[in-house]
C-alpha cells in the first residue's frame, strides 16, 4: 500500500498523565503520512492536560475533537466520519507504544489482498503474554476461550481487539462503522464489528510486529466508576448474541453467559436473583433491539 494516509483516532474519557504519554510516543512514529485524532469525551481535564492538548492542537500535532456525550462507539464512528486517511487505526488512551514502526507494520498487514481489518499485538506490563497456538481472536462457540492477542506469531484472525485495531476507510463504511447500540463499556464492539467485517466478506489479519501495551487502567475510560460493571457487560455480550449469532450459537453463547455471569459470580459473591433478573432483563432487551433493527430493514 506504500505510503497511504493513516489517521490515528484516540477515543478518550477522563484520562489525564495517561493520555499525554500515549501520545508522546505517537510522535515518535517513523511513518510518513498519519494524522492523530483525539476524540475527547471527558467532563474537563487538568490545567496541565488542557493545556498541552491545547499546545499540540496549535502545533498541528493533534486534531483535538470535543465530543459531547460519552460513547465509546459514537467517538469511533466521530473518528471515521473525521478522519482524512484511507486506514483509520484505532489505539486506547492507557497504551504506550515505544515501536517507531508501529503504523508501518499496521499498514503492511493491511495490504494484503482481501484484508478488512488488522489486530495488532496487545501486551501488558509485568504480565507474560496471553497466548494461543492457533485461531488468534478466535473465542470458542461458548465466548469463554482467551483469544491470544499476545501471540507471537502472525496470521488470520478471528476477530480484533479494540485498544489495537486498524481497518481501510472504505471497508468500515460499507459495514456502517460501529454499532452505537453497545453502550457505556462498549464490551463486545470489537467482536461486533470484526463478525460484521468477515460476514461482509473481508478477511482479518494478526500482525504480531504491530504492537503495544495496553496498561489497563483502573478508573476512567470504559472503566468509569459511573458504569455498572455486572449489568452492562450482560447487556452488551447478549446484544453481540442476538445481532451477530446464528440461533444455535446464539443460545450457547447465553448459556456460557448465565453460568458465568449469574451461577458462578452468584457463588462466589451472592446477589442470585439480581444477577438472574438483570440477565433476563439483558436477553428481552437485546431481542427487542435486534427485533426492531430487523422491522427497519424491512421497510
Amino acid at each position: 500500500m506504500g505510503d497511504a494516509m493513516v489517521s490515528v483516532v484516540v477515543a478518550t474519557y477522563n484520562r489525564e498523565q495517561l493520555l499525554i504519554d500515549a501520545l508522546g510516543d505517537m510522535f515518535d512514529w517513523d511513518y510518513p503520512a498519519y494524522e492523530i485524532l483525539v476524540v475527547d469525551q471527558s467532563d474537563g481535564h487538568e490545567e496541565a492536560t488542557a493545556s498541552q492538548l491545547e499546545r499540540w492542537q496549535r502545533e498541528g500535532a493533534i486534531r483535538w475533537i470535543r465530543q459531547p456525550v460519552a460513547s465509546l462507539t459514537a467517538a469511533r464512528n466521530r473518528g471515521i466520519r473525521e478522519a482524512r486517511g484511507e486506514i483509520v487505526l484505532f489505539v486506547d488512551d492507557d497504551v504506550r507504544v515505544p515501536a517507531r514502526d508501529f503504523l508501518s507494520q499496521h499498514v503492511r498487514a493491511l495490504g494484503e489482498a482481501g484484508v478488512g481489518g488488522v489486530a495488532g499485538r496487545v501486551l501488558e506490563p509485568d504480565r507474560p503474554p496471553k497466548t494461543v497456538a492457533r485461531a488468534i481472536g478466535w473465542m470458542g462457540l461458548l465466548g469463554s476461550r482467551e483469544p491470544g492477542f499476545g501471540s507471537g506469531w502472525g496470521g488470520e484472525a478471528w476477530s480484533v481487539r479494540g485498544c489495537n485495531m486498524s481497518f481501510h476507510k472504505s471497508a468500515l463504511l460499507a459495514i456502517g462503522g460501529f454499532d452505537e447500540r453497545f453502550t457505556h463499556s462498549a464490551f463486545r464492539e470489537d467482536t461486533d464489528v470484526s463478525l460484521r467485517m468477515r460476514h461482509a466478506g473481508y478477511r482479518l489479519r494478526f500482525a504480531p510486529g504491530a504492537w503495544l501495551y495496553h496498561l489497563g487502567a483502573p478508573s476512567g475510560g470504559t472503566r468509569d466508576k459511573s458504569i455498572a460493571v455486572a449489568e452492562d457487560l450482560m447487556m452488551n455480550d447478549a446484544r453481540l448474541a442476538f445481532f451477530d449469532l446464528t440461533a444455535g450459537h446464539r443460545l450457547l453463547w447465553l448459556l456460557r453467559l448465565y453460568g458465568s455471569r449469574v451461577l458462578k459470580a452468584a457463588w462466589v459473591s451472592g446477589k442470585f436473583y439480581r444477577r438472574h433478573r438483570v440477565f433476563f432483563q439483558a436477553v428481552r432487551a437485546a431481542r427487542r433491539q435486534h427485533r426492531e433493527s430487523n422491522s427497519a430493514k424491512g421497510r
